[in-house]
C-alpha cells in the first residue's frame, strides 16, 4: 500500500510540475484543461495498471515458516499492551477524510441553499438572488443579483462567461479533484491541480466571450467593477475570479513557438512515468506452469522464548522460558521470480511443546490447526504472495504474533521485522486464513481460554529475474 501511494505522489507531483513549467502560460487552454483531467487520472490509475515482459524464474524460492512459539496464554488476566500504529494512522486517516467530507458537504449545502428565485434566460437556468454577490454558476445554474437584471435582461458578456462554464461542465472538474481530496488529502499536488483547473477555466470562459467580438478594454473594466462584491463559494465559477492579473495577460498574450513542442515533451514524461510506475506482471510458458512444486525443508532452530503471567492480583510475575525445535516450510517455486537461497539442514523432529503455566496452573491443551501444524504452513504459504518483493531485499525476517480466542478465532494479527512489505504481506495471508480457518482453542480445566503465539518467518533472495 505504500508503494501505491508513493506511486500516486510521485506522479502527480510531476505531471502538475510539468504542467506549471511548460503549459501554464500557453494559450492552448482546451488543451490545457485535457492535460489536467487526464494526467490526474493516470497518476492515480497507473500504479494499478499491469505491464511488464514474460519472465522466467532461474531458481526455486523458498519461505520459511517456523513453528508457532508461545509467548503467554491470555487467560482473564490482563495482558501486555502495545502501540498499534497502523491502527492509529488508519483512525488519523479516516478523521481527515471524514472533515474533508463534511467541508465538501458543507460547500454544496451552501450554494444550494441561496435563496432566490428561479428563471428562465434562452435556454439557461438563471437563480435572481437578494445577496450582493458578483455572478457565479454551479452545474447547470447561474445565479446573478436583481441588479443585474435592466429590463428583464442581463450584460451580454457576463452571461456568456457563465454560459461557457455550464456548456463546457467546468464544475465537474472540481467535483472531480474535490472527491479525490477526500480520499488522498495527503496529496499535495490535488491543491495545485484544482488552482490551475479554476484558472483554466476563466481562461477558457474569457476566450469564448472575446471570441464573439467584444472589446477587450471594456470586457477588463467589467472585471474590475465586480472585484468589490467578492464572496467565497469554494465549487463555484466567479465571475470576478480572483487572480485578475493573470486573467488579463492571457487575453492579449500569444503562443510561443515552442507551443507544439512542448506538447511533445509530454510523451516521454508519460512513457516514463507509465513504465516505472505500472504493476509489473509476470508471465510463464504452460509447461511450466504445470511443473510447479513446492517442498518443505526442516531447518533446526532452538529459541528461548520468555513468557510472562500474571499471578492473581499480586505483583509477583512467573516467567517461563520454553525451547523450542523450528521446522520450517518452503512454498511453491512459482510464486517468485527470483531464486531464494535454501538452509541445507538436516531435518529434526518437532516436540510438542510443553505447557505453559498461567496463573499458577497449566494449559492442559494446547491449540490445534484442522489437520495440524503442516497444514497451517501449507495454507500460510499459498495465501503469500512473494511476486511483491524485487528480489534484491537479501535475507529479511519478520516474526507475526497472534491470539486464538476461546472461539478458535485468530485476532490482533501484528507482524514486526525489518522489511515493511514482508511484514505487511505476513499480516495480510494470516488476516485471509484467520477469515475462513477456525482452531480448536487451548483448554485449562475442560473450558476454552485465549492463547497467544509468535511466528518467525524467514526469506533470502539471491539473483535477478531473466527475461524472456
Amino acid at each position: 500500500m505504500e508503494t501505491l501511494i508513493l506511486k500516486i505522489l510521485i506522479s502527480s507531483c510531476l505531471l502538475i510540475g510539468f504542467y506549471y513549467v511548460f503549459l501554464e502560460k500557453d494559450r492552448t487552454f482546451k488543451f490545457n484543461r485535457v492535460f489536467l483531467l487526464t494526467t490526474l487520472l493516470f497518476a492515480y490509475a497507473v500504479p494499478f495498471i499491469p505491464f511488464g515482459s514474460r519472465l522466467k524464474t532461474i531458481g526455486e524460492s523458498n519461505l520459511l515458516i517456523g513453528n508457532p512459539l508461545p509467548i503467554i496464554p491470555q487467560l482473564n488476566g490482563s495482558e501486555s499492551t502495545s502501540v498499534d500504529w497502523v491502527r492509529i494512522l488508519i483512525i488519523a486517516y479516516l478523521l481527515v477524510s471524514a472533515l474533508f467530507l463534511i467541508k465538501f458537504i458543507y460547500a454544496i449545502a451552501k450554494i444550494k441553499f441561496v435563496k432566490g428565485e428561479q428563471r428562465r434566460l434562452g435556454d439557461q437556468k438563471v437563480m435572481i438572488i437578494e445577496k450582493d454577490y458578483a455572478p457565479f454558476s454551479f452545474l447547470s445554474t447561474m445565479y446573478f443579483n436583481k441588479k443585474y437584471f435592466i429590463n428583464d435582461q442581463i450584460d451580454d458578456r457576463i452571461f456568456l462567461h457563465e454560459k461557457c462554464h455550464i456548456q463546457e461542465k467546468h464544475s465537474a472538474d472540481i467535483l472531480f479533484v474535490e472527491f479525490l481530496k477526500i480520499l488522498s488529502w495527503f496529496n499535495p499536488a490535488l491543491f495545485f491541480y484544482k488552482k490551475a483547473m479554476v484558472a483554466n477555466h476563466e481562461f477558457l470562459a474569457d476566450d469564448y466571450v472575446l471570441r464573439r467580438n467584444h472589446d477587450i478594454r471594456n470586457y477588463q473594466h467589467l472585471i474590475l467593477k465586480e472585484i468589490k462584491f467578492s464572496q467565497h463559494f469554494n465549487l463555484t465559477h466567479q465571475f470576478d475570479f480572483n487572480n485578475t492579473k493573470k486573467r488579463f495577460i492571457m487575453m492579449t498574450s500569444k503562443n510561443s513557438r515552442f507551443t507544439t513542442l512542448k506538447k511533445i515533451a509530454l510523451l516521454p514524461v508519460l512513457v516514463i512515468l507509465f513504465v516505472s510506475f505500472t504493476k509489473k506482471s509476470t508471465g510463464q510458458n504452460n509447461s511450466e506452469n504445470d511443473k510447479r512444486t513446492s517442498f518443505i525443508k526442516q531447518v533446526k532452530e532452538s529459541s528461548i522464548i520468555p513468557t510472562i503471567a500474571k499471578k492473581n492480583d499480586d505483583t509477583d510475575l512467573l516467567s517461563i522460558i520454553a525451547k523450542r525445535t523450528v521446522e520450517n516450510l518452503a512454498v511453491s517455486a512459482d510464486t517468485v521470480r527470483t531464486k531464494v537461497k535454501q538452509a541445507e539442514v538436516a531435518p529434526a523432529p518437532v516436540a510438542p511443546p510443553k505447557p505453559v503455566e498461567a496463573q499458577g496452573e497449566t494449559v492442559d491443551i494446547l491449540p490445534e490447526f484442522p489437520g495440524g501444524i503442516n497444514a497451517f504452513r501449507s495454507l500460510l504459504a499459498s495465501k503469500f504472495n512473494t511476486a511483491i518483493f524485487k528480489g534484491d531485499e537479501g535475507l529479511i525476517k519478520a516474526t507475526v504474533y497472534t491470539n486464538i480466542d476461546e472461539n478458535g478465532k485468530m485476532t490482533d494479527i501484528f507482524a514486526e521485522g525489518t522489511n515493511q512489505n514482508f511484514n505487511r504481506e505476513a499480516e495480510r495471508a494470516l488476516t485471509m486464513i484467520s477469515a475462513d480457518h477456525v482452531w480448536i482453542p487451548a483448554k485449562l480445566h475442560g473450558k476454552p481460554v485465549k492463547y497467544r503465539f509468535k511466528l518467525p518467518l524467514t526469506m533470502k533472495f539471491e539473483g535477478p529475474a531473466v527475461r524472456k
